[in-house]
């Protein structure tokens, strides 16, 4: 196991919290049946994204991420694949113009942390593109997320390149909330995190780097320290990857090691 560990800054009137692991991702040993054939149906990669390249880390992020923003509404954009994110959400977005970049190639904060970028999409205008389609196809999308299952699917989405990449923004319940931040994101001009965030909101972007070179990472960011409930959470995880690793010789099927993932994340999939 090696202990999550976030870096403390301030940056355009917020303050980030980097999680930048490199090569020592947070679970050091895993189930062996990664490697072995999985059901047809409930596999660990349908239930939390986790395979036998990027394991079991990810479920400890995508329980980080929910438990971090718990209490309020929480909105993603799946970088670039919105057409993707969107099928498998089942729900069309709100289209924006700007959306949050990391390197996945760096392994440092100044190099890694991009911040804001125009928004990417996948879709192609085509040869006779309709006006909204020339308008719109490069657009980034942000869309709900009403349970982990949800952020399990937006990760789903972008795990199909060197690296993945979803930024959650995580806000105060409500249309009128939702509205601020949609507007925030659009306009000719760069965005501000403290513009986006305004004074209630939380940001999280998980990077994860599938291929050779590529390197996780969790960035947090909000308009007060978040240090104290990074802590908390941190040193639960450290608990849960604990025994999870103690306990890794009594899982005998696929059966077992989702419930393993469920007390590894400390979230339910379907619970709000």
């Amino acid at each position: 196991m090696h202990p999550i560990a976030f870096e403390a800054d301030e940056t355009e009137g917020v303050h980030v919290h980097r999680y930048l692991p490199g090569d020592n991702t947070a679970v050091s040993r895993h189930w062996p049946g990664l490697f072995e054939a999985w059901p047809q149906d409930r596999t660990p990669f349908t239930e939390w994204a986790v395979n036998n390249n990027n394991m079991e880390e990810v479920a400890v992020y995508l329980g980080f991420v929910w438990r971090l923003t718990a209490g309020l509404a929480r909105y993603a954009i799946p970088t670039y694949y919105r057409e993707e994110a969107e099928r498998l959400l089942g729900r069309a977005p709100a289209l924006v113009d700007w959306e949050y970049e990391v390197d996945a190639e760096q392994t440092t904060a100044a190099l890694r942390d991009r911040g804001f970028v125009p928004g990417r999409s996948a879709i192609t205008k085509g040869p006779n593109p309709t006006p909204w389609q020339a308008e719109n196809a490069a657009r980034a999308g942000v869309f709900p997320l009403e349970t982990p299952r949800d952020l399990v699917a937006a990760l789903h989405a972008v795990l199909c390149d060197a690296s993945a990449e979803i930024s959650v923004f995580a806000v105060a319940p409500g249309p009128e909330r939702f509205t601020r931040l949609a507007s925030a994101l659009r306009g000719p001009t760069r965005p501000t995190p403290a513009e986006v965030l305004g004074d209630d909101g939380v940001f999280v972007d998980l990077t994860i780097g599938c291929d050779l070179g590529y390197y996780d990472s969790l960035i947090v960011a909000s308009p007060v320290g978040l240090m104290p409930r990074l802590a908390d959470l941190t040193a639960d995880h450290g608990r849960r990857i604990e025994a999870y690793e103690e306990g890794l010789n009594e899982l005998t099927d696929v059966p077992d090691f989702l419930r393993a993932m469920r007390r590894l994340s400390g979230v339910s999939l379907d619970a709000p």
